[in-house]
């Protein structure tokens, strides 16, 4: 009966320590604060305007074939003398046309400036029976050579005049083959002249068909004009009216001969300066037309940048602010830009108001090419060297600003405690044990007032108030640890509850 009593005994001391066990490893603990601190520094804070824009030249110059626009002058590209990326200068020819048919234009509006001016002098000599002769004579002449022209412009008489070239080709091509049968070099060398000659005869004839003798025609018609004019101009001797015309003839003709010489000087693209190939997409044998073009920027231009900036912003925008530009692809490679004009008049779309913003970039960057897209940061402000807090760091205390530092931080000296963040949470911890109370955690912190300057939304200005290297306080969490409950606590080592009956 003793033993059993005993036993009962043991096990009741068992079941009291497990409930002190228990309460000190389950019931509630106290309030716990973490803190997380940054060191006042000296640093740089800009305020800046973001926006993107397109990048280019400046002062690029469009070059392009002056006679691109007009279709009897246009020809093919025959040389093409740079590509993009060439450094070219002023007066170099960089492209040209074939220039046959200008040529022939030339010739043509020269032979007419000539004869206006012998008509005008015609008319200056003195009228005697001479000249009227002449004229007449001259008359007589183009008159027939205008009915040559008709015959010659007869559809039935160029076909002929073609088929008797043909069959001189071929008979001229039989004789240089049997000529080259034998070993007489003076017989293939005269057979292959026949030839040579038959062939140019017969292109001549088949020019003539294909509107060189409606051309030959036409001149001949004007002469024939021409000739009569003269005619009546001697019979009727000189007058001021036909003095003016004269004159006016001559001004027509050398206006005509200006514009084809114009045209042939046209016929190539000349570098007006000193500058860079920017962009050069032709070909050798393409038309001239309006897309050929080439684009050059004067040696020196620098980039610029076009942004468009929201209007809420535009009026912090000023000619000589300073510009970090940036690209998507190399986002840490900045390069430094100046703005140089800022637009008065903005543009709606969308409902949305934007002003054209240009910033010159203030050395070439081999990063940057005309067309890509930027980032832009205008600085609208700037403070550099300047003692500086992380922006959250910043908190309120009814009309006053400041931040929080721990206790451990020796505010007097900026010199910081560099376990404060472990002390604060070891003192938070004893604060809470020791009060229970979830607000005296942070009974180890203190407020201190500062004057703040430019904030840039990562970093803020202290103007006074803290010391370069002193502990702040930027963010506090803090944790709870919950009651774990039974119905029952079990005793130490596993054993029966307290007040449950004894092992038999």
């Amino acid at each position: 009966m003793n033993k059993k009593w005993a036993i009962i005994g043991v096990m009741g001391i068992l079941a009291l320590g497990g409930v002190y066990w228990g309460y000190k490893h389950f019931t509630t603990k106290p309030v716990s604060a973490s803190f997380s601190t940054a060191k006042t520094k000296l640093g740089d804070v800009k305020k800046v305007i973001t926006a993107t824009g397109t990048v280019n030249y400046p002062h690029a110059i469009t070059l392009t074939f002056p006679t691109s626009g007009n279709s009897s002058s246009a020809g093919k590209i025959v040389e093409l003398n740079v590509k993009e990326g060439d450094t070219i200068k002023a007066g170099e020819i960089l492209a040209k046309i074939d220039e046959t048919k200008l040529k022939t234009a030339v010739l043509e509006a020269q032979a007419n400036v000539t004869t206006a001016e012998s008509q005008l002098q015609n008319l200056k000599d003195s009228f005697n029976e001479k000249t009227r002769a002449e004229a007449q004579a001259t008359l007589a002449e183009a008159q027939q050579s205008l009915t040559s022209a008709k015959q010659n412009a007869e559809t039935s008489y160029l076909a002929n005049q073609v088929t008797l070239a043909e069959q001189k080709v071929k008979l001229a091509s039989n004789n240089l083959a049997k000529a080259q049968q034998g070993s007489d070099t003076s017989s293939i060398q005269s057979a292959q002249t026949d030839l040579n000659e038959a062939m140019e005869s017969l292109t001549s004839a088949k020019n003539l068909q294909n509107g060189g003798a409606d051309k030959a025609l036409v001149a001949a018609q004007a002469n024939v004009i021409s000739a009569q004019y003269e005619v009546d101009q001697q019979n009727q001797g000189p007058t001021e009216a036909d003095t003016k015309s004269a004159l006016a003839n001559i001004q027509i003709a050398q206006a005509s001969l200006a514009s084809a010489k114009a045209d042939l000087n046209d016929a190539a693209i000349i570098a007006p300066v000193d500058a860079v190939v920017v962009s050069c997409p032709l070909e050798l044998g393409q038309d001239s037309d309006t897309d050929s073009i080439i684009t050059i920027t004067p040696v020196g231009d620098k980039l610029e940048v076009d942004a468009s900036i929201d209007q809420s912003d535009i009026t912090q925008c000023k000619v000589g602010q300073k510009v970090d530009i940036t690209l998507d692809a190399y986002p840490n490679d900045s390069i430094s830009g100046t703005v140089n004009s800022v637009a008065l008049q903005g543009t709606t779309s969308s409902n949305v108001t934007t002003y054209n913003v240009t910033a010159t970039v203030d050395q070439n960057s081999d990063l940057l090419r005309a067309g890509m897209n930027a980032n832009v940061n205008i600085i609208v402000s700037q403070v550099n060297n300047v003692l500086t807090v992380p922006s959250e760091a910043i908190k309120t205390s009814g009309n006053k600003t400041g931040v929080t530092v721990p206790m451990s931080s020796d505010a007097s000296t900026g010199q910081a405690n560099s376990n404060s963040q472990t002390s604060s949470q070891a003192n938070n911890a004893v604060s809470s044990a020791n009060s229970g109370k979830e607000g005296n955690a942070l009974a180890n912190v203190r407020f201190i007032e500062v004057e703040t300057g430019l904030d840039d939304g990562t970093n803020v200005e202290i103007k006074s108030g803290l010391k370069e290297g002193q502990e702040v306080i930027t963010a506090t969490t803090s944790t709870t640890s919950t009651t774990k409950s039974s119905s029952s606590s079990g005793g130490l080592m596993g054993g029966p509850s307290a007040g449950g009956p004894p092992p038999n």
